[in-house]
């Protein structure tokens, strides 16, 4: 099944990005800093046939927040 998800990368090293915060569209996004906000996702488009991003229990991020 395909998960409509966003992501936000940061903490980057010369092998690629330490940390990752991926959550379901309709849920918002922690951006950390220098940005530090919250991006509000309810906007995104969920295509049709695709499962609720609210039943759906996605890790959330790299930290351990589920």
């Amino acid at each position: 099944m395909k998960v409509q998800d966003i992501s936000a990368f940061w903490d980057p090293s010369p092998k690629g990005y330490r940390s990752r915060t991926n959550v379901p569209f309709g849920r918002p996004l922690r951006v950390p800093a220098p940005f530090d906000f919250e991006l509000d996702t309810s906007e995104f488009a969920v295509l049709s046939g695709e499962s609720d991003p609210e039943a759906d229990n996605v890790g959330e991020d790299a930290q351990g927040q589920a």
